[in-house]
């Protein structure tokens, strides 16, 4: 097994002769042989050891083993104690997604801050088998069958080769000393379910089971590998980004055969998840306004694209001023002024406003337009919708979001950068204009 760890690592190109390697070690058995065959091995490396507070006095004494395996081997030794309870339920998320979000914040911070290459974490071959099965259950596409790669990005896998059976052995012969962790018995997480209840089932067809998956996923992964090549060239030619926004047009999304997989795989890494596949294709012929939200971007259809920008979480700025000098000093405007009547020619661009003061009311509020808002356009008796008022304009979808209003209390006084209310307007009662640009 240790000719196998060296020749691994030299085929996947894990530890190169001038890495200097953090080791995740729990304490558990996958770990500390991982951790004995790098002492062995002479490759530089460091230890880390996350303390979730789960387990109690359990908890505590796998933090000092593994601190003490450490110190008698000289090697250089990091800590960090988790609340991981707090942290989940401030998330709310499970106990498992907090523990893995905090643990590789942290590799990834040490990673950064102490000139590490990158983080060695104990996953075997049994864990991967696992994942593949935990996958297949949840549904996925041909990536999530493909498994765990012995390198993702900073993080590397160098036991991924063995089989939890060959570690067991291997510890056994070398009296490699380890903690049991009694979390791994229970049966009501998912993984342990399947470690216990479900693999063992499908050795009884197939003693083989464990080691033919893994096969089948070494096929699944060569077949992603030329998948995304093909899918890399494909978005190429369909889509066209612009700083945040991407667009893809939908006359050549409707030619894809089959549409299913393609659209899958195309828009995979805009936060699609396979369930969604249909609900995309419908959007190619729904009419423009339409949307869907995927877990991480919106793809909107706008005249003939789809257009796809990151979701927004914050909630839209809005701005209150009290008085003329705020509205000057906030950086909101590129120009404002006051004037009289007969002093100059009053511009008629969209970009500037000029407004009766005398009308006006503060506070004065700028921000987003939303569905309901009405005003009385310039030249206008009728009120009528914002909404309404920019698709006139044939106003792109993407743009209307970004449209912003100046309000006088609860009236709108001007959809900035397009016109200003009618009952607003300079007359010849006007005593002061107040002219604003953006």
């Amino acid at each position: 097994m240790f000719m196998k760890f060296l020749e691994n690592g030299r085929q996947e190109k894990l530890f190169a002769g001038t890495s200097r390697l953090l080791l995740a070690v729990s304490g558990g058995i996958d770990s500390m042989v991982m951790a004995w065959l790098f002492r062995e091995a002479g490759i530089e490396h460091s230890i880390a050891h996350c303390n979730f507070s789960l387990r109690g006095e359990e908890s505590d004494s796998d933090e000092e083993f593994v601190a003490s395996w450490a110190r008698k081997n000289n090697i250089q030794f990091f800590i960090n104690r988790f609340d991981t309870l707090g942290f989940a339920a401030s998330r709310k998320i499970s106990v498992q997604m907090a523990a893995r979000e905090l643990r590789y914040d942290w590799f990834r911070s040490l990673i950064l801050n102490e000139g590490f290459d990158a983080v060695a974490v104990a996953h075997n071959l049994n864990d991967n088998v696992e994942t593949f099965l935990i996958n297949l259950i949840r549904g996925t596409g041909l990536t999530g069958l493909a498994g765990m790669s012995p390198r993702s990005g900073d993080i590397i896998r160098p036991l991924l080769f063995a089989t939890r059976d060959e570690i067991a052995a291997f510890a056994l012969a070398h009296e490699i000393e380890y903690r049991e962790d009694s979390s791994n018995a229970q049966v009501k997480y998912t993984r342990n379910r399947i470690r216990h209840l479900v693999i063992p089932e499908m050795e009884k067809v197939n003693p083989g089971a464990v080691q033919s998956i893994n096969d089948t996923m070494s096929h699944l992964s060569s077949s992603s590998a030329i998948l995304e090549l093909y899918i890399s060239k494909l978005s190429s030619e369909i889509f066209r980004t612009m700083g945040e926004t991407t667009e893809a047009e939908i006359r050549m999304l409707k030619t894809l055969t089959p549409p299913e997989p393609h659209i899958f795989e195309l828009f995979r890494p805009y936060g699609l998840s396979p369930k969604q596949t249909t609900e995309v294709i419908s959007l190619l012929n729904s009419e423009t306004g339409k949307s869907v939200y995927t877990s991480t971007h919106r793809l909107l259809n706008d005249r003939g694209r789809i257009i796809i920008t990151p979701k927004k979480t914050e909630k839209p700025a809005e701005y209150l001023f009290n008085s003329i000098d705020e509205m000057r000093i906030s950086g909101l405007f590129s120009d404002l002024r006051i004037t009289g009547p007969s002093e100059e020619t009053l511009p008629v661009i969209p970009l500037t406003a000029a407004l009766d003061l005398d009308r006006v009311t503060f506070p004065v509020t700028v921000r987003h337009w939303e569905p309901g808002d009405r005003f009385r356009p310039l030249g206008m008796k009728q009120m009528k919708k914002i909404s309404d008022f920019l698709i006139d304009l044939k106003v792109p979808v993407t743009e209307k979001e970004k449209v912003l209003l100046l309000l006088s209390g609860d009236e709108i006084m001007w959809v900035m950068g397009f016109r200003i209310d009618d009952r607003y307007r300079v007359t010849s009662r006007t005593s002061r204009i107040l002219v604003i640009t953006v």
